[in-house]
């Protein structure tokens, strides 16, 4: 009895274990935002420069004022992914994400307003220096998430449920 139960319960866990491991916790949710801004403004001064609106000045300033805090993220991305899906898999699911990431951004409209938008933007985030939450503050206020497959392990509290003072009403 007590081996058929304990053999139920490693199925289960066996059967449970990936879909908890495939979420997305915290740190790694803001990587990946990090990594959705980072796409964004590639795309867009790729874009850019073939409409003759190069921004390729701005995109690299962000680029070298942020080197260390993109590699940083982008390592915690690519943990995520082997976390959840073991090595092999995971480097396959990471490259799946950057490219959609990037083919989502590539069908966006470009023109002299928009690429206008975007070296402004690669200018703040060149000031951001390093600091991710600078960035994920700049993405915060473009409206820039990264669609998380599988969701946050974390529960999160939207501002209209915190209540006036931040406290979760019970």
């Amino acid at each position: 009895m007590f081996k058929s139960a304990m053999a139920v319960a490693t199925a289960a866990a066996l059967v449970t274990t990936p879909l908890q491991a495939a979420c997305w916790k915290s740190d790694e949710a803001a990587a990946a935002t990090v990594r959705t801004l980072q796409s964004m403004l590639m795309v867009a001064a790729l874009r850019c420069q073939v409409a003759r609106h190069d921004i390729t000045t701005e995109y690299n300033d962000y680029i070298k004022a942020n080197r260390a805090a993109i590699q940083g993220t982008n390592d915690k991305l690519k943990a995520h992914f082997i976390r959840a899906h073991g090595p092999v898999a995971g480097q396959t699911e990471y490259d799946r994400f950057t490219t959609t990431l990037a083919n989502g951004f590539g069908a966006s409209a470009t023109g002299a307003e928009i690429c206008a938008g975007a070296a402004s933007l690669a200018r703040e985030a060149a000031m951001m220096a390093g600091s991710v939450d600078g960035l994920l503050l700049l993405a915060g206020r473009e409206g820039i998430s990264a669609a998380l497959p599988d969701g946050t392990c974390e529960p999160t509290i939207s501002v209209a449920q915190a209540g006036p003072t931040g406290a979760t009403p019970k």
